[in-house]
């Protein structure tokens, strides 16, 4: 069952209690984006219960930021400017912003269903599909062995309509605390290709001002 299913990870990453444990996570890394040769700066905030930015720096392009609140979500990039997000985007970056998503997973989803194993990269993986009460259904992919997430795909609207955006994690390792995460996600977004994105390292329960993740003024 999804019940028995989600028990598993939890246990993989570090367990319930050591994951409890961490309020807040400031990654840093670089981001590959392959089909263009370029190359970018990354840092992701995050924190409980549902607080989320992300500041990514293109090379030759600029500043491209993502943030929720707990409340509203917004973007800004040098190409469309500071923007307010909504529809199935804001409902994607809402569940993103879920801190510990993973321990409160059935208040965020509505359902969940196992649709049995499939083959990813070599590995058996078990998929389960996740559907909430809004926005459109979340797809994870765990390793039948270890239980880590391998895979999560989730749709987004663009102007080319609605596609669904695979991430791929791996190379996980112990953040300092017992719980473990990814230090390789590999995103394709639509129209661009594959970003790579390799942490270098996680902070874990650092002081992170609420401001930063509001909409910038102006």
């Amino acid at each position: 069952t999804a019940d028995e299913l989600m028990e598993k990870p939890i246990a993989s990453i570090g367990g319930r209690e050591a994951f409890k444990k961490v309020r807040s996570l400031d990654a840093v890394g670089t981001m590959e984006i392959v089909a263009m040769g370029g190359t970018a700066t990354t840092e992701m905030l995050k924190k409980a219960p549902d607080k989320y930015l992300n500041v990514t720096n293109v090379d030759g392009y600029g500043e491209v930021k993502e943030g929720y609140d707990g409340t509203a979500g917004w973007s800004s990039e040098p190409q469309n400017g500071l923007v307010d997000v909504g529809g199935a985007r804001l409902a994607a970056m809402k569940g993103q912003a879920q801190f510990q998503g993973e321990l409160k997973w059935k208040e965020l989803y509505a359902k969940g269903e196992v649709m049995g194993k499939e083959q990813l990269n070599g590995r058996d993986a078990w998929k389960l599909v996740l559907k909430p009460a809004e926005g459109k259904p979340e797809v994870q992919f765990y390793d039948a062995e270890t239980f880590l997430l391998l895979k999560h795909i989730s749709t987004a609207e663009s102007d080319q309509g609605v596609a669904e955006i695979p991430a791929e994690m791996s190379d996980y390792k112990d953040i300092g605390n017992g719980v473990k995460m990814p230090y390789t996600i590999k995103i394709t977004m639509p129209g661009i290709g594959d970003l790579i994105v390799r942490y270098k390292e996680y902070k874990v329960n650092v002081d992170i001002d609420d401001a930063k993740f509001s909409k910038p003024k102006g």
